[in-house]
């Protein structure tokens, strides 16, 4: 910052402001004794401030100089709009970034009590301790003929027979403690954000419908191979919660207006798993669930955000 003169009247020093405001030159006054000193903020206006200057103390009722302190108030109204809306993005952003409630999200919390509840009824059967079995929740019936061999029967025979719910139900099975806890942790973060904004009906339809695909996928391919191989042993919501985590990605991308986002560490650490999935290095891994409900999510906000823009006159 530097000084460029001085002014005996605060009106004048003022007009003088307004007026290098008009040119794009920002500029400060500041009262020294009985005098107002003019400072240019940007040292690189200085050579312009000075012939401006140079003309002010000449003639200061000048019509340029007159005009110029007009058109610096409503730049300066503009620059006020657009420090208000800088500080409701910080403020919209600090919301999302707050931690998650599921008091109106009852679709979520009933989703988590199911996958507890199924996941520890199954856990048990395995240990000889209960009557629930896997086999039950799956896409269809399978029974277990050797430690790397189940049977079945192909072409969702029991689906077609009534049972339409095992198009679903794998969502809730889940093999050990950590692929219950991360999965659910996932479903609160994710959910508990989308609900309250979806209401409650229409991110249940959204849930079945990135369930009930992404398990047909898991059912049909083997990913990254993108083999024909079908198995019903599959289970757990991630597919789901890649679901989620697709639709707001993308809602938060094209519609950032709609206040869902995350945090960019919460994409990376997504994709970054995602990746490391189908490496294999943590164990048999339900890509395809993870594609098609990734694949799935991303498209209902894509399509959502074309739709909408479309509608808009």
């Amino acid at each position: 910052m530097r000084q460029l003169g001085t002014l005996d009247s605060q009106s004048a020093a003022n007009k003088f402001r307004d007026y290098l405001l008009s040119q794009s030159v920002e500029s400060n006054v500041d009262q020294v004794e009985s005098a107002w000193e003019i400072w240019i903020v940007n040292e690189d206006d200085l050579p312009k401030a000075k012939s401006e200057f140079e003309a002010f103390q000449q003639n200061p009722e000048a019509d340029h100089f007159s005009k110029g302190a007009q058109l610096a108030s409503s730049l300066r109204a503009e620059q006020e709009k657009q420090a208000l809306e800088v500080i409701r993005q910080r403020m919209k952003i600090r919301r999302q970034m707050q931690p998650p409630q599921l008091t109106t999200a009852s679709v979520t919390s009933l989703l988590i009590i199911a996958s507890v509840i199924i996941t520890l009824l199954t856990i048990l059967n395995q240990n000889d301790y209960g009557s629930v079995s896997r086999a039950d929740f799956s896409i269809c019936e399978y029974r277990i003929i050797s430690p790397t061999e189940i049977a079945w029967y192909p072409g969702f025979q029991e689906v077609r027979a009534g049972e339409i719910w095992r198009l679903f139900t794998p969502v809730f099975i889940h093999f050990d403690a950590f692929h219950l806890l991360f999965n659910m942790y996932c479903l609160y973060l994710f959910g508990a954000m989308l609900e309250p904004r979806l209401g409650s009906w229409r991110f249940l339809l959204m849930v079945l419908v990135i369930g009930v695909l992404s398990n047909v996928g898991e059912y049909y391919f083997r990913v990254p191979l993108l083999e024909w191989r079908p198995d019903p042993s599959f289970g757990g919501m991630s597919g789901v919660n890649y679901g989620l985590f697709g639709y707001i990605w993308i809602k938060g991308t094209l519609e950032p207006e709609a206040g869902i986002a995350l945090p960019q560490f919460t994409i990376y650490l997504m994709i970054g798993f995602f990746f490391l999935c189908m490496t294999g290095l943590i164990g048999p891994i339900a890509n395809a669930a993870h594609a098609f409900g990734l694949m799935i999510g991303c498209a209902i906000a894509g399509v959502g955000t074309v739709i909408k823009r479309g509608l808009k006159p």
